[in-house]
């Protein structure tokens, strides 16, 4: 079979699905995850997980190695659905898998929720053959690579089953109190070197991974390694992405650190994303509010952001006296155009899928941005 052949049988969703992708994609988890179904504190553990939720300690819930496996076995299986359906049902999304040489970069994803969601909507993109390169001068700006990035900072932590109470809501034209003292506007001072300075320092280069159609970089402030690994391996062989389709790498740091390694990634982005991890991100306001600020000031024009997470009172962020829900003061930053906007949907699993834990449906809000 030769290599066009292989790709496109490679694509084939019936092929690789079978009767049903998400009860496919449940099997995928559920295999990755077996040693720790196997573990006979499986269940300790996870209540111990759940109730350092609860305090919203979330450092106690990821700091410890013995939690992680548990919590990818009970987090990603819901969360692997709702983000496969997310970016079928968005053509924005859909077309960074498809239009050539992108990379995703995943900030809090260790869990493996994205890899698995990510992985099984590319099943359904169709890639650019590839064609032989002729004799012609290019413009630069027909040779730069796309690039997608996925952004958050603990495995986007936070279960959305505990709450569905409905946030506050902004009037139109209401101005957001307080939010000049967070530095929450993009253009803050020193951004835009910034911006300047991670774009010149992260031109794309010639190399084995700039040939793969989709790299997926997942980032975390801890180590999953012993948990992503093997699910990469699985996700191969289950969903047949050879390396020609899929490339996955790992990044370990708290993106609140703004590492300039973590502003080089985002300046080369098409997409980054924000899956349930914005959340734990403001514990620390003053902090979040400059990231946010920077990586939207790192963003290339036209890049898109995909910030997803609990529509309920989990999503609130208090700004002086008043409390808004975070998506309100992302909608006010000046660079980013709204694409789509979703302030509470639910994903709910269907009633015939089958897997060793409960599945949660999930209430959340949507955004897709793009950079202006």
């Amino acid at each position: 079979m030769d290599d066009k052949k292989k790709a496109a049988a490679a694509v084939d969703p019936k092929r690789v699905f079978g009767r049903s992708p998400d009860q496919h994609i449940l099997n995928v988890v559920k295999e990755s995850c077996q040693d720790a179904f196997n573990l006979p504190s499986f269940t300790t553990t996870l209540q111990t997980i759940k109730s350092h939720f609860f305090d919203r300690n979330y450092d106690a819930v990821f700091q410890n190695p013995a939690h992680l496996p548990v919590y990818s076995a009970r987090y990603a299986p819901s969360r692997a659905l709702c983000y496969y359906h997310m970016f079928l049902d968005h053509p924005v999304l859909m077309k960074t898998l498809e239009g050539g040489p992108s990379t995703i970069l995943c900030i809090g994803s260790g869990a493996g929720s994205e890899l698995v969601g990510i992985a099984a909507a590319m099943v359904h993109a169709n890639p650019l053959p590839k064609t032989k390169k002729k004799k012609t001068l290019k413009a630069p700006s027909e040779k730069k690579e796309k690039e997608v990035s996925v952004t958050g900072a603990g495995a986007g932590s936070i279960p959305i089953e505990e709450s569905i109470e409905e946030g506050a809501q902004l009037e139109k034209g209401e101005v957001i109190l307080g939010v000049e003292n967070l530095n929450l506007s993009s253009n803050i001072q020193g951004s835009e070197e910034i911006s300047e300075n991670a774009t010149k320092a992260t031109k794309p280069k010639k190399s084995k991974a700039s040939k793969h159609q989709v790299t997926i970089v997942m980032q975390d402030y801890v180590d999953w390694s012993p948990i992503l690994d093997p699910m990469e391996a699985v996700v191969r062989s289950r969903m047949q992405l050879g390396p020609e389709r899929l490339h996955c790498e790992t990044e370990i740091g708290n993106v609140l650190d703004l590492s300039e390694g973590l502003l080089q990634r985002v300046a080369k982005a098409d997409l980054i994303t924000f899956m349930f991890v914005l959340n734990e991100l403001f514990q620390d306001k003053k902090k979040t509010m400059l990231f946010v600020a920077k990586v939207v000031a790192a963003m290339p024009v036209g890049a898109h952001m995909l910030v997803a997470d609990s529509a309920g009172s989990f999503s609130n962020l208090k700004v002086g006296d008043r409390t808004y829900m975070v998506y309100m003061l992302l909608d006010h930053l000046k660079d980013l155009e709204i694409v789509y906007q979703d302030d509470a949907t639910w994903y709910r699993c269907p009633p015939s899928l089958t897997y060793p834990l409960k599945l949660e449906n999930m209430r959340h809000f949507v955004r897709i941005y793009r950079k202006l």
